[in-house]
């Protein structure tokens, strides 16, 4: 008798995933090295069990039935449609029960629903199953990595290199939590970038100092560099003690030196550095001001206020010293201190003191008192960015135009002063409700040529808001603290989930368009993150009215909708028709509001 099919000996992970024995059926006419390939050749197994016909028991006919069910758990998974995956999930559990192929697309499914917790849980259980499955463990230690379980998710990502030595996703994972170094070789070629362990690492470094004492200041970047980055900072601590070796009186190589101490805790050997860069630089502020911080370190309280007192007798404008010596904290209001201030003010002829004191008055709403202090800041110093910038704050406060075009429009039209100063210019003139005034002064800032490209986007989206073409929602997504998408962000529909236009898991900033159909001039499009059927219920993020859309009466249209969302939460949405921008304003989904 011809047999149609053999049994062989296959090694692949797949088939610890699928939960089955490495000795499997293989159809007679097919190469068994074909067995051996990645991905494995799934078909050849199935047609295999398909001709072993009533021969087949357990596991293979379960199998059988459960994969029936892969190519559209794939398509679901990738659609987003969550709720038919855990269907389907169910079906391949009831065929072909207890594989960690099911708990780890169970785990995703949680993952996608924002049950970080759960899905960790569903990791762990696949990688007990099969603990040789690379993939498995790498999903595992984002989400710890997520979850702030640091030595539990360098763990699992060391189980996966254990797997794959060379696998991709857990390098770069253990070299974003400092568990590894990446070195690009070729700044041209990503994939030329090798890894290599902390130690190893440490020894490069190390050996890297000889060579860089020919240029000091060279010597002292690289210390720098090392120290900030905080994996061999006593590597950064040899070339900084090298480099005022060789420059022992030189400023710049006594306060990064002294620096490093004092945040390694060595407060001792730091002080005597200071100390001595305070005889050599009797008028630097920033020397007293070390000398202060590191005095504050040592819990010398004396010492602290006499460094202070020596950082305001030389530059009474200091404003961290200002804040420290007269104790300011945030959402600071006390009429004692503001007068403390005043006097030093008076005293020591301080513009700073007085813009800290106006501080304190906007903080209790004393407006008019805040911006009589401001600009008497502004009057002694009249060059200061900072006293302006300030004082435009405090005439929004106030709501007096007549201030603002008088007083701060014409410095801001000198062109002496950084950028800074036409935002907050711009943003005050909104603020007043003076919508035309602050889209064309933020237009004119950006059109010139120093304008620097991030305030350019910066005003292209305030201007986009202010001109109602831009709007926000008033309810915050779901969003990690690493900035990554909790739970995918989708169309609510009267009777159903709509499509999704912002995936779970995506790092943000990320965008999505999608169309809509509409009927006359105006529009509501209700927007939701989470689906539906799940552990935890959709949230529902507002409606998103647009008006101004061109269509004859009874005959629809399609505009297209615009979607963006931000690491801090904030959802943007804009809409056009065939290019044209479109009028838009959100409410919450439950006022009908008009726009």
């Amino acid at each position: 008798m011809n047999l149609t099919y053999r049994w062989i000996e296959c090694a692949s992970w797949e088939l610890d995933f699928f939960g089955l024995p490495h000795r499997i059926p293989w159809p007679a006419d097919v190469d068994e090295e074909e067995a051996k390939r990645e991905p494995f050749e799934l078909g050849s197994l199935l047609k295999a069990i398909e001709l072993m016909g009533p021969d087949a028991g357990a596991p293979w006919t379960g199998f059988l039935k459960a994969a029936t069910q892969f190519g559209e758990l794939t398509e679901s998974l990738e659609d987003s449609e969550i709720s038919r995956a855990r269907e389907l999930l169910v079906d391949i559990e009831r065929h072909h029960p207890g594989t960690s192929f099911r708990i780890f697309h169970e785990a995703y499914v949680a993952r996608h629903e924002g049950r970080l917790t759960d899905a960790i849980a569903l990791y762990q259980q696949a990688a007990e199953k099969t603990p040789s499955i690379s993939e498995i463990w790498n999903n595992m230690a984002m989400l710890l990595a997520m979850s702030e379980r640091r030595d539990e998710a360098v763990s699992a990502f060391r189980k996966a290199l254990e797997n794959s030595p060379q696998n991709r996703t857990a390098l770069e994972g253990l070299a974003q939590m400092r568990e590894l170094v990446k070195l690009i070789r070729d700044p041209n070629d990503p994939n030329s970038a090798m890894f290599v362990e902390i130690p190893t690492f440490r020894d490069m470094a190390t050996q890297q100092i000889p060579t860089l004492a020919e240029n000091p200041e060279h010597l002292i970047n690289f210390g720098e560099e090392l120290f900030r980055a905080g994996m061999i900072p006593e590597v950064g601590v040899m070339a900084l003690e090298k480099a005022h070796e060789l420059q022992p009186d030189q400023p710049r190589s006594i306060v990064a030196l002294a620096s490093a101490y004092r945040l390694m805790g060595e407060l001792d050997k730091a002080r005597t550095l200071i100390t001595r860069l305070t005889e050599l630089a009797p008028d630097s502020t920033e020397a007293f001001f070390h000398l202060a911080q590191i005095c504050n370190a040592m819990g010398d309280s004396a010492a602290e206020r006499a460094a202070l007192q020596r950082v305001l007798e030389i530059n009474p404008n200091q404003q961290a010293a200002l804040g420290i010596w007269f104790e300011l904290k945030p959402g600071e209001h006390d009429p004692a201190k503001e007068q403390q201030l005043l006097d030093f003010s008076e005293s020591r002829n301080s513009w700073m003191a007085l813009i800290l004191a106006s501080a304190l008055c906007r903080e209790r709403a004393d407006f008019g008192r805040a911006m009589q202090l401001a600009e008497r800041a502004c009057q002694m110093a009249p060059d200061s960015e900072e006293a302006l910038l300030h004082f435009s704050a405090t005439i929004g406060d106030a709501r007096d135009v007549t201030r603002l075009a008088r007083d701060i429009k014409p410095k801001v039209e000198s062109g002496k002063f950084s950028k800074r100063l036409d935002w907050n210019y711009a943003h005050v003139l909104h603020q007043l409700g003076l919508t035309s005034d602050a889209i064309n002064a933020l237009k004119k800032a950006a059109s010139e040529e120093n304008a620097p490209d991030d305030f350019k986007a910066a005003c292209s989206t305030s201007i986009e808001a202010w001109s109602g073409i831009l709007t926000g929602s008033g309810i915050p997504l779901e969003v990690h603290s690493s900035g990554v998408l909790l739970r995918d962000v989708l169309l609510k529909l009267e009777d159903d989930d709509g499509g999704v236009i912002l995936k779970a898991g995506s790092q943000l900033p990320e965008q999505g368009v999608f169309p809509w159909r509409a009927n006359g001039s105006e529009t509501s499009v209700i927007l939701q993150q989470g689906q539906s059927g799940g552990v935890n219920p959709p949230k529902i993020l507002g409606e998103f009215k647009v008006r101004g859309i061109q269509a004859a009466p009874g005959q629809p249209v399609t505009i297209e909708c615009h979607l963006a969302g931000l690491p801090d939460g904030a959802l943007h949405f804009r809409a056009a028709q065939n290019g044209r921008r479109l009028g838009v304003g959100w409410a919450p989904a439950a006022e009908h509001a008009t726009v």
